[in-house]
């Protein structure tokens, strides 16, 4: 489990701009088509029946908005996000059966492995922890066939994970992929949360798909190609934000202090905080304020043709003149700031059917 340390303000100042260890993944098998400008290679196409027209589109297997299209307001728009990369296998028996070597895509420590395929639609998985500026980062490696490496287990960048596959729900050996994600943590205290807001169990503890929030790996991969110098901290600072939040200050709130990296300006006497996220939720900036806040509000959101809700998962609702926390976006706020001292009595289990709660997304057409 991540600890959240209490530090003195210089040492956070300190954190805040101390340049970040280095985090130069590499691809995780031997797939390279990416770097090749071939994305049709490198990623896994979805099944899409839309209106009548069955295709393969290799972008249903790319980060993003990518995925479930719907026409909305006459225009065609991708409303599913998909929050990691799906990348295609390049060796196969006689039987089908997909080869190739998953590889850890940086040097870390395995803290979480589910063999148990049916716990999730991840299917079986890892999880490896990373530091990057003495913060964490997490990769995950989903719908594997088989898994080479144990719980606390430290690994090289390059170290065998196990071999890719389709376990999870909906795929088929055809469909082979790894599903890679790099993502940063949300809560420390997630199974409280989670037991407050779910009736199924948390089979992936800290780890669940919930409590991380993938960023655009390949992105990165791109641009750190490009730019060798490129950190991962410099790369999500880059990133557009879409709208951003104003939440009251509470000691409860842990990416001040996990992610230094995001936060612009002294959070000395802050009594609030302005979280800028991208469209799909991924934080990019931390900016403390001495304007107070009784309950978090919707601050500023970027001009859009289309509703909120479909932009933004449904983080954010409301007309486009005024725009408002969704459903999802107070969930997520909540759990921002989630004090486990102040949690309801559990749910009662129903159970131990595997429900949204443990479904980084949940089943569609595609």
């Amino acid at each position: 489990m991540t600890k959240i340390l209490a530090v003195s303000l210089p040492l956070f100042l300190l954190l805040a701009i101390t340049p970040a260890k280095s985090f130069s993944p590499v691809l995780p098998t031997d797939n390279e088509e990416l770097f090749r400008g071939k994305p049709e290679k490198f990623y896994m196409y979805t099944d899409r029946d839309f209106e009548g027209v069955k295709s393969r589109p290799w972008q249903g297997g790319s980060y993003g908005f990518t995925r479930n299209p719907q026409r909305v307001d006459g225009k065609v728009l991708a409303t599913k996000f998909h929050e990691g990369i799906d990348v295609s296998p390049l060796r196969r028996n006689t039987s089908g059966e997909p080869l190739d070597e998953i590889r850890a895509i940086e040097s870390g420590r395995v803290v979480h492995v589910s063999n148990e395929a049916k716990d999730s639609n991840y299917g079986k998985l890892v999880v490896i922890e990373h530091q990057v500026g003495d913060t964490p980062v997490y990769s995950v490696y989903a719908h594997l066939a088989a898994i080479d490496v144990h719980h606390g287990q430290n690994i090289k960048q390059g170290g065998r994970v196990g071999r890719l596959g389709y376990t999870g729900e909906g795929l088929n050996q055809r469909r082979a992929h790894l599903h890679l994600e790099v993502a940063l943590l949300w809560h420390d205290q997630f199974a409280s949360w989670h037991s407050a807001n779910f009736p199924s169990p948390n089979k992936h503890g800290l780890y669940n798909g919930i409590n991380l929030m993938g960023l655009d790996i390949a992105g990165f991969y791109l641009a750190q190609r490009q730019d060798s110098s490129l950190t991962l901290p410099q790369f999500v600072r880059r990133q557009e934000p879409f709208f951003s939040v104003r939440i009251p200050e509470s000691p409860h709130f842990q990416l001040p202090r996990r992610y230094p990296w995001l936060v612009k300006g002294n959070p000395a006497g802050a009594r609030s905080w302005l979280v800028s996220f991208t469209a799909p939720g991924f934080p990019v900036l931390i900016e403390p304020s001495i304007e107070p806040a009784s309950a978090p509000r919707v601050a500023r959101v970027a001009p859009a043709k289309f509703p909120y809700a479909k932009l933004t998962r449904g983080l954010i609702d409301g007309p486009r003149d005024q725009p408002r926390l969704g459903k999802s976006g107070h969930k997520l706020i909540n759990l921002l700031s989630w004090d486990p001292a102040t949690r309801p009595e559990p749910r009662p289990q129903r159970g131990l059917s595997v429900d949204a709660a443990n479904r980084k997304f949940p089943p569609s057409n595609e």
